[in-house]
Formats: C-alpha cells, structure tokens, sequence
C-alpha cells in the first residue's frame, strides 16, 4: 500500500474545507497564508509529512476553538 493524500484531497474538493478556513478571522493569518500555499501544493502534487502534520495541526486548534465557543 502506498501512502497518498486521497482522503484529504477529497476532504477539501467536497467540502472546501481549506476555503472555509482561510475565511475564519480566528485563525492567525500566518496559518490562513499556509492554507493558502498547503492547497495549491496538494492539487499540484502530494504534501511532505510536515505540512500534513500543520495542517492537522491548524485544523485541531480551529476544531478546539470552535468547541470553546459554541459549548
């Protein structure tokens, strides 16, 4: 099995998911400006395990914040 970016590809094809984000104003503009470059490099061609890893990470802490806000 080889290892691809499928799943996330799909994620945000489907559900715009990095568009999404890069709309949220509670997101520090230097993880919206990484969204931005972590999307073109993912539709040109696969992502290194870093980014994969920041934008877990991005995605995590967006997640957590949106919890504090609507609990």
């Amino acid at each position: 099995m080889t290892f691809t970016n499928a799943v996330c590809v799909a994620l945000i094809a489907g559900n715009g998911v990095i568009d999404k984000l890069e709309l949220e104003t509670n997101i520090p503009v230097t993880h919206r400006t990484f969204l931005a470059t972590y999307q073109a490099k993912l539709a040109a061609k696969s992502t290194t395990k870093s980014e994969d890893r920041r934008f877990l990470h991005v995605l995590e802490v967006w997640m957590i914040q949106r919890h504090k806000i609507t609990a």
